[in-house]
């Protein structure tokens, strides 16, 4: 039987109830109203059911290791799900005594609330939803909103959007919890996307627009460099198959950014770009582009490809979170599989490099190149070498150097400041038995990773790091008694500069189960030690101690100790120890 919903969004409710938090979590559906379980007469099937489960915790803490942790801490959390004439309506909560503190992040509010209802070819998006058209233009920015997308019959889809993107955020110079958050303007934004998709060819076009309300603040925050903005973004997919094997895929984008929408207009002057004054129109607004291309050509178990990316400095919009500008990069890739598939490989490099404009007081270059071979000597032994080279080349530009220079070859070198950083990894995972009731299992990692700098031309002294790591285990299980014991071992030794520095010890643990499985034990030690140029610095012993009892396959009582005991160049007495009691119900 098909299931008429499908997950789609977490809510999140936040109550404060005398300083403690009340956290709901509800998660947002979409609704198949043509296939509601029925049965061969047409009957609604179990037309109420309740499923789910609910669990508390309380976690007791001490120390004087440094840790900032409270002392007590409660959570109840739950997961319910009512079926209701087949509609499934699926609740969760979390209640703590943390504090919204620990929770509330202005001017996004922590509150997920979104349903997604479907009928036919229409889905629908109502609340706190969010949408996602293209890494360049509407990319998982929280909209408390509505959208909808309609996905016809035919080559044809569509999509838009409507909602809130930031809420209004009030300056605040005072002794209060968010006294440090800038203050924001609300900002409303709507958005589409049109796509056609056939044969191998795919095309789409995005629009964006937003805008701050001006008069949503009554301190304009201008000291602070926060002003209302508006933004309308544009981009245009395509992908397309240029021949049998070889594949081409592309997007443009502009966006016209206005940093303060109270600036004047432009007016008609015939010196400013016809695009500037159709999607902004002020003296504050800018057009940034954006660019990528990607060709890949495979054939067999063999693929190659060569991709480059070009974004404008100051590049942006504001239905995105993040975003990287001010770089130009080339690319090209393999991957390649052999002897029937027991050896992969696959490799890659690229050149990045910024200041685009020329604008910056220094520029940059990046050479990123990176290795990955998989072989599977067997159905025991399976081995994974990975190896990557980074080298970033920096040129500072100051002006006292332009404008003293007898020659304009004169410091060509001084400036120049290069980083190299290498590093390799080999995994080796052997299954010494596959006995069914006494399996065994031996794994081997080592990694290495060396940097330096350089200046000049010449190599800095103190200015090199080597890094050496290695680490191995090995488990036995005896099945029939439910037993599984763990060894292990990790040494870790580094250079910087002219120290050393060496960290080593073992780990053993075993984990235990009684009664048919009911009752589940644990215990894991570990201890490490530390040295400096020869001389211990810390001892650390670490354990951790779990118990558990399920009782009718239904109830779940547990108990977790875990400790960390630490001396510092002799000295003893730092501690952390936390205890965690549990309960779960499911029903």
């Amino acid at each position: 039987m098909n299931s008429i919903f499908t997950k789609t969004a977490v809510a999140v409710i936040s109550l404060t109830v005398s300083g403690m938090m009340l956290t709901h979590i509800a998660y947002g559906q979409q609704f198949d109203v043509e296939n509601i379980n029925k049965d061969v007469k047409g009957r609604v099937k179990n037309p109420f059911k309740l499923t789910g489960g609910i669990s508390a915790n309380t976690i007791l803490y001490t120390g004087n290791a440094g840790s900032q942790r409270a002392p007590f801490t409660y959570f109840v959390n739950g997961n319910i799900a009512a079926n209701i004439l087949g509609v499934s309506v699926p609740l969760s909560f979390t209640f703590t005594n943390t504090g919204f503190a620990y929770n509330y992040r202005l001017p996004s509010m922590p509150n997920r609330l979104s349903l997604h209802p479907r009928y036919k070819w229409v889905t629908g998006h109502i609340g706190q939803i969010s949408m996602n058209y293209s890494n360049y233009t509407v990319n998982g920015i929280p909209i408390n909103g509505v959208g909808a997308d309609l996905s016809p019959r035919g080559n044809w889809k569509y999509s838009v959007f409507y909602g809130n993107l930031q809420r209004a955020v009030e300056y605040r110079n005072d002794d209060s919890l968010f006294r440090n958050v800038l203050p924001a303007y609300k900002r409303f934004g709507y958005g589409s996307k049109i796509s056609y998709d056939n044969a191998g060819v795919r095309a789409s076009v995005i629009f964006f627009q937003a805008k701050d309300r001006l008069n949503s603040l009554l301190f304009k925050p201008d000291s602070l460099q926060v002003y209302p903005m508006a933004n309308t973004a544009i981009s245009g997919e395509l992908k397309i198959p240029l021949l049998k094997n070889l594949s081409l895929e592309s997007e443009y984008a502009i966006s016209a950014m206005t940093r303060d929408l109270r600036a004047p207009a432009y007016g008609d002057s015939n010196s400013v770009n016809w695009l500037v004054k159709t999607m902004g129109g002020k003296l504050s607004t800018n057009l940034y582009k954006a660019y990528k291309s990607q060709l890949t050509y495979t054939i067999g178990s063999t693929s190659l490809g060569a991709g480059y990316e070009r974004i404008d400095p100051g590049y942006q919009t504001l239905a995105m979170l993040y975003f990287n500008n001010d770089l130009e990069k080339i690319t090209a890739n393999f991957a390649q599989s052999l002897f029937k598939g027991k050896v992969n490989l696959a490799g890659n490099i690229g050149l990045q490099r910024d200041d685009l404009d020329k604008k910056k007081a220094g520029s940059s270059s990046r050479t990123v190149g990176s290795l990955n071979l998989n072989y599977n000597i067997s159905q025991a032994l399976t081995t994974t070498l990975s190896y990557s080279n980074f080298q970033t080349f920096t040129n500072i530009k100051p002006q006292f150097q332009y404008i003293n220079q007898l020659t304009p070859y004169d410091n060509l070198d001084t400036l120049d400041y290069r980083q190299l950083s290498q590093q390799a990894n080999l995994n080796v995972n052997y299954v010494i038995t596959k006995d069914k009731d006494r399996p065994r299992n031996l794994n081997l990692n080592f990694s290495f990773q060396d940097s330096y700098d350089q200046q000049a031309g010449l190599l800095t002294k103190g200015n090199t790091s080597q890094f050496y790591n290695f680490a191995g285990s090995y488990s036995v299980t005896h099945v029939p008694r439910d037993l599984n014991f763990l060894g292990a071992v990790n040494i870790t030794y580094n250079t910087i500069g002219i120290n050393n520095y060496i960290t080593y010890g073992p780990t053993i643990g075993v984990n235990k189960q009684f009664l048919k499985k009911t009752i589940r034990t644990g215990l894991t030690v570990s201890h490490n030690q530390s040295m400096a140029d020869g001389a211990i610095q810390n001892n650390i012993t670490s354990f951790r101690m779990n118990a558990g009892y399920v009782y009718k396959k239904k109830h779940l009582f547990n108990m977790t100790n875990a400790g960390m005991f630490r001396s510092v160049k002799g000295k003893s007495g730092q501690h952390d120890f936390t205890c965690t009691i549990g309960y779960n119900y499911s029903f």
